[in-house]
């Protein structure tokens, strides 16, 4: 055997002799495979990263569907609250043109507002309170005595 001098060796490495090319294959092959399995992490990282970012995209989508659906029944029962009220005020219309009559006559009328239709009313029960006493409809003994007149004066007729 020869000294560490004529083998290679500096300080405590080996850089020479008979086994040097076979460590400098296995040396080589074991940085390309650290250098492989550190690609291969971050590999598994941007997988990851990829599928949680798929996932957020999917939940993102599915919230833009419900909201999608949300505003669509809300337009749906706008439409339809819209359409019955519509269908209420067609209605009520038909009904306030059935009470009045038809709206040609409107000009014609006397009384378009409530307050003159108000005052009209006022007039007629004050003209109906003083007719009231004269207008009460006689008593028995009233139509007794204007019998009895009536034959006096048809018997003052016939007998003078």
């Amino acid at each position: 055997m020869g000294r560490p001098q004529d083998l290679g060796v500096t300080g405590n490495v080996v850089t020479g002799g008979p086994w040097s090319m076979r460590d400098a294959y296995v040396a080589e092959t074991a940085v390309a495979l650290d250098r492989l399995a550190a690609k291969l992490e971050r590999l598994e990282r941007r997988e990851e990263m990829l599928a949680k970012r798929v996932e957020e995209l999917t939940d993102h989508a599915e919230q833009t569907t419900r909201f999608q659906a949300l505003a669509e029944s809300l337009r749906n029962a706008r439409d339809y609250k819209l359409d019955e009220v519509f269908r209420l005020v067609r209605d009520v219309r038909g009904r306030v043109d059935a009470i009045e009559g038809p709206r040609v006559a409107f000009n014609a009328l006397n009384h378009k507002t409530f307050a003159s239709v108000d005052r009209t009313l006022a007039e007629l029960s004050a003209a109906r309170v003083e007719t009231s006493f004269g207008s009460r409809p006689p008593s028995g003994l009233m139509v007794a005595f204007l019998a009895v007149a009536a034959l006096a004066s048809l018997a003052g007729v016939i007998f003078l």
